[in-house]
């Protein structure tokens, strides 16, 4: 009976162990940062006004990721984002300077990468980790930073003061949104962090951001806590 008994709890384990490998398929979670880049001080006129934006550096980064490691030597990593920091805008014609005004900046973004352990590594306190590297696309939608287009389409008249609406200049954004693709290379450091499915990333990613902040490529940082699936 004792050997029937000790044999029961170990066909237990083993169907235990099997299940968490088969359903240990990949994770999900959250994640925050920062943008490591910084958008320069603008300035758009002509003959009637002004406008001069700010200078503002290392948007806020917050997001969601999910990621499949059921496919042999390489896994899937999909994370949608969301970007964006205070700046502020002056706007002078020929009655005077108005302003400064605060205004955000901000955008979405959806990454797609494919991404493969490299090697594990012995880390106090947190035990074993490992050091991942992917590569993979990008699509990002941003919104414009005020300008005289915005006046315009507001108020109507660039030579009276403005007086800006929030539903208005929600709508602009709306409308004004600047949309690119890219492409992206990241490395990651996974690890446990109490109970949690944890990694630090660092990507740099690539396109024309010309027309939002005057680069071809930007560096981030996120730290993700999430759940194996």
């Amino acid at each position: 009976m004792e050997d029937i008994r000790g044999n029961v709890k170990i066909a237990l384990l083993l169907i235990s162990v099997s299940a968490t490998g088969l359903f240990a398929i990949g994770g999900l979670g959250f994640y925050g940062g920062q943008g490591m880049f910084t958008v320069a001080s603008t300035t758009d006129e002509n003959t009637i006004a002004t406008i001069t934006t700010g200078e503002f550096s290392n948007p806020m980064q917050v997001g969601v990721y999910l990621y499949i490691n059921a496919i042999p030597f390489i896994d899937i990593e999909v994370d949608a984002q969301a970007t964006w920091s205070e700046y502020t805008f002056d706007f002078n014609n020929a009655l005077g300077t108005a302003g400064p005004y605060d205004s955000y900046w901000g955008g979405a973004s959806t990454y797609i990468t494919l991404r493969k352990n490299l090697f594990g590594l012995g880390i106090p306190l947190l035990g074993g980790a490992k050091i991942h590297a992917g590569a993979g696309y990008n699509m990002h939608s941003f919104g414009p930073l005020a300008n005289l287009k915005l006046v315009e389409d507001i108020m109507g008249d660039l030579s009276a003061e403005p007086e800006f609406d929030e539903d208005k200049l929600v709508e602009f954004v709306k409308d004004n949104k600047v949309d690119i693709n890219g492409y992206h290379v990241q490395a990651g450091l996974q690890f446990k962090l109490l109970m949690l499915d944890s990694f630090l990333i660092y990507r740099l990613t690539f396109g024309e951001f010309e027309d939002v902040f005057d680069a071809k490529s930007f560096g981030s940082l996120n730290l993700r806590l999430g759940f194996g699936i």
